[in-house]
């Protein structure tokens, strides 16, 4: 059911229980009230009996006196009269009811003793009701008294006309309500579902509109929106990856084609054979490291992790530079360490994270430039920092710099396949961790890794 229909049925079920409050109500207010008047009915049998029965003279008009009662019977609402065949004598006539007067009852005729129950008769001239009761007399006669309803109508009128506004006001408030709900929460949520049919077809440029600051549903198409933002923005990344890394697979790819089909077509000299030979292992080699990188991303990606165990940047770093000097022997390459710094983490990937470090700042800081590693623990980090002395590079791209197969220089493919920093920053975010970079032109080039540093053994949190 949807939830247009199930607010049909809540407001119908509302309408159905003012309806029934609106006419048991009245009702209720009627007989309890009709029951009073009976009681004031029964207190005033006696003495209206008495009055029948000749004790006092008839009224014969409106306004003369009438009996002085008890206060626990009100004889001036009471109405009697001396019935005799077609004829009737009033001896007491309420004055607020002018010269109306009751019907006679067609119920059974009662004595002082046995009186029936009252009934509820209309008038003989103009419009009102009466609870009545016939009385007989020793002598043959009877006697009819009665009190009128009017008081009784004009409250249950009163009463129905209160509960038929009351029930206009709550119909009324649910209508607003309904609208209200429908205009600010089944509108954008419809709007959601078309946009969300419109992208199932093709269409990726649709958006929710933006709904009412600060509700739910405003809230909704934000989110729709973010999601639908991230999904296209991750598509462009993924296609991007895809195109760049088939750039990058193309040269060498093509170069060993290249060479097998000169094998094949016999072009090439004996003497050129080795030659071949080593730039097809060059370029293989090339590929191989290519598609490790990629996998290793694809598994930082996926969050595939290796059991972490206690490492030591220190001893890490160390190597580094060991490695980094045998391969570039003219530049200075120096570290600083305050001593063994140990990190919760996976050796072979931090090691691959200060290396790719050393080798980009080595490569791209220029022949002449200086590397510092410098080895840090702060509160509960360890901080690793590269630094270079050498160019440096704008913040715009400083930012960019860990993006996947991006280079500062385009052109120059020869300097690596732009997966460094990538690296770097997935396996450095996998161990929890983050990764910055500070450059500036001809400031040099800072790049800083925070990791958590590893917890004593027994340590709670």
């Amino acid at each position: 059911m949807t939830l247009r229909a199930r607010l049909g049925v809540a407001a119908l079920l509302v309408v159905g229980v003012l309806v029934g409050a609106g006419l048991l109500l009245p009702q209720t207010v009627r007989a309890s009230a009709v029951a009073e008047v009976d009681r004031q009915l029964a207190a005033s049998l006696p003495l209206a009996v008495a009055l029948g029965s000749g004790g006092l003279p008839p009224a014969s008009g409106v306004g003369e006196r009438v009996p002085a009662l008890p206060a626990s019977s009100p004889f001036g609402q009471v109405y009697v009269a001396r019935l005799g065949g077609a004829s009737r004598v009033v001896i007491a006539r309420p004055q607020a009811i002018a010269l109306r007067e009751p019907e006679v009852p067609s119920a059974r005729v009662g004595t002082r003793q046995t009186s029936p129950a009252p009934v509820t008769v209309g008038s003989v001239k103009g419009a009102g009701s009466w609870r009545a009761v016939v009385l007989g007399e020793p002598s043959g006669g009877r006697v009819l008294v009665a009190v009128s309803l009017d008081s009784v109508d004009s409250t249950v009128q009163r009463m129905t006309t209160a509960v038929a506004l009351a029930g206009l006001a709550v119909l009324l408030a649910m209508g607003l309500a309904g609208w209200w709900l429908l205009r600010l929460g089944l509108r954008p949520i419809a709007e959601v579902t078309a946009v969300a049919d419109a992208i199932a077809v093709g269409d990726r440029t649709r958006r929710v509109r933006k709904g009412e600051s600060g509700t739910e549903a405003a809230h909704l198409a934000r989110a729709f929106n973010v999601m639908l933002d991230e999904q296209q923005a991750g598509e462009e990344r993924l296609r991007q990856f895809v195109a760049d890394a088939s750039h990058e697979l193309r040269t060498p790819v093509t170069a060993i084609g290249g060479f097998a089909d000169l094998w094949r077509q016999g072009a090439l000299e004996p003497d050129q054979i080795n030659e071949v030979m080593r730039r097809i292992g060059q370029e293989s080699t090339r590929m191989r490291g290519l598609v490790e990188d990629l996998m290793l991303l694809a598994r930082l990606d996926e969050g595939q992790r290796d059991h972490p165990s206690p490492v030591d940047l220190t001893m890490i770093a160390a190597d580094a530079v060991l490695d980094a000097s045998a391969t570039h022997p003219s530049r200075i390459i120096t570290i600083e360490a305050p001593g063994p710094v140990v990190v919760p983490g996976v050796e072979d990937e931090l090691r691959q994270v200060v290396a790719n470090l050393v080798t980009n700042a080595v490569v791209h800081s220029g022949p002449s430039a200086q590397v510092c590693i410098r080895i840090e623990r702060r509160d509960d980090v360890a901080i690793v920092s590269v630094i270079d002395d050498g160019a440096g590079m704008s913040a715009e791209h400083a930012a960019r710099a860990f993006d996947r197969f991006w280079r500062l220089d385009a052109g120059r493919a020869g300097l690596g396949s732009g997966l460094g920093l990538s690296i770097v920053r997935g396996i450095v975010e996998a161990h929890a961790g983050e990764v910055t970079m500070i450059s500036a032109p001809g400031a040099g080039t800072t790049v800083r890794v925070l990791l958590p540093l590893a917890r004593p053994a027994g340590h709670a949190r």
